[in-house]
């Protein structure tokens, strides 16, 4: 079992790579849950849209009460329903939350935080942005 964190759409598309693969009948794992940011308001209309990741998630079939959204990581209620799931191992892509130590205890295997910038050599606020300034 495995949990993917993440939120903007380049995280999307690790998501969707990751369902595809799970879905083969010789996978190694299964996507057991997926952790995003909680629908922001957004557009002109401000209207609360989820992040798309979720809506990734929701177009491919994914069970939405497996989709969690917590304002924090470290939430009692969040890390109560995490532990649930078992997870073996996390995969986070542009999460935008921080996680907590005792989020990171709960995988036997650990959390693996995949980026498409230079980490740590461009750090900030937009990583990638700079990484590509400086080529």
């Amino acid at each position: 079992n495995i949990v993917f964190l993440g939120s903007p759409q380049v995280a999307a598309s690790v998501l969707d790579t990751l369902l595809a693969a799970s879905s083969s009948p010789d996978s190694a794992f299964q996507v057991a849950a997926v952790v995003t940011q909680p629908p922001a308001a957004k557009n002109r209309g401000r209207k609360l849209l989820p992040s798309a990741v979720a809506q990734l998630a929701l177009e491919r079939g994914f069970p939405g009460d497996l989709i969690f959204t917590p304002e924090r990581a470290g939430e009692e209620s969040f890390l109560s329903d995490l532990k649930g799931v078992k997870p073996e191992l996390c995969i986070t892509a542009a999460y935008g939350n921080i996680l907590p130590q005792r989020f990171l205890d709960i995988p036997p295997c650990g959390t693996v935080n995949i980026h498409p910038s230079l980490l740590p050599l461009y750090r900030g606020a937009a990583p990638v942005q700079r990484a590509l300034q400086v080529q």
